[in-house]
């Protein structure tokens, strides 16, 4: 007679040990972060009084445009690097991103659109065509470019890997562009606080929009106008931003520019929480019938 050995305590359930960085909880806590700034920037102007509404020190407003840069830096670069499995060049494209912005995507804009000389009087979807299919186009071609030439395809091994190529490129792009307005206009404080965090979180927005699409022609069979549906949506979605911008600033004779931010913070939280749910359901889906995450 044989005997099976007793066991005294149970046998205890393997957890498997995520290796990546999770990029929306690093990506949500720089939006909370850069958010917390300016409304407390806002709230020192407008309600308290302590910052004057003219203060207009270089040194402040370059800190201000720089601090997207080091938010990222700090949270989502360095989770990178303590992951177990990082994702590897995404300081390289942050600095490519910078580079197209400050040498094609401005002087572009500055020299030979100058979208808002002529859309001036223009209607609102006037507006969002023209801007769309001038520096809007411009700065999400110029993204796709810099991750389509460099990294792609050997670095996109799963849908969630074009996000985090696509917010470091975008990051790249609206450094420069907050740069640019810090150094190169007479704005307040005050107000490059808040063309700061609609520059990046604009760019944050379209940078996971476009990311996924780069991802998915990776890991799935998408269709043949795949790519250039994603270049046309990122586009009109940057157009209707710019114009949508404009009316949320300006309302009647005043101008608010606290409607600006919740416009912007509404646009970048939409795509945090839309494209997270497409993902995950897009992978979900994979797994049922593979039996595994998309991986390649």
């Amino acid at each position: 007679m044989s005997f099976e050995p007793i066991l005294l305590a149970p046998e205890e359930e393997v957890i498997e040990v995520y290796p990546y960085r999770r990029v929306w909880s690093t990506t949500w806590l720089e939006v909370g972060v850069l958010a917390v700034v300016v409304v407390a920037i806002v709230v020192l102007t407008d309600f308290v009084g302590v910052l004057p509404a003219d203060y207009v020190a270089p040194l402040p407003k370059t800190g201000m445009a720089l601090l997207p840069f080091v938010a990222w830096l700090v949270i989502s670069y360095r989770a990178e690097h303590t992951a177990i499995e990082p994702r590897t060049g995404m300081l390289r494209l942050l600095i490519m991103g910078a580079l197209v912005a400050n040498g094609v995507a401005i002087p572009l804009e500055e020299r030979l659109f100058l979208p808002d000389r002529w859309l001036l009087d223009a209607g609102f979807f006037g507006r969002v065509l023209g801007y769309a299919f001038t520096i809007g186009f411009t700065a999400e071609f110029l993204k796709y470019a810099v991750m389509r030439y460099t990294i792609w395809p050997q670095r996109f091994q799963q849908r969630l890997d074009g996000v985090a190529y696509g917010l470091a490129v975008s990051m790249g792009f609206a450094t420069v562009l907050n740069l640019h307005f810090a150094l190169y206009t007479d704005a307040t404080l005050y107000a490059t606080a808040l063309r700061v965090i609609s520059n990046t979180f604009q760019h944050m927005a379209l940078g996971i929009i476009l990311g996924y699409f780069l991802a998915e022609l990776r890991v799935a069979r998408p269709p043949v106008f795949w790519i250039p549906a994603g270049l046309f949506l990122t586009a009109i979605l940057s157009g209707f931003y710019y114009a949508f911008h404009a009316l949320a600033i300006v309302g009647g004779l005043g101008i608010s520019p606290l409607r600006g931010l919740m416009l912007a913070l509404g646009v970048v939280g939409a795509a945090l929480l839309i494209m997270a749910f497409l993902i995950e359901s897009a992978d979900t889906r994979m797994e049922a019938l593979t039996g595994r995450r998309q991986l390649i």
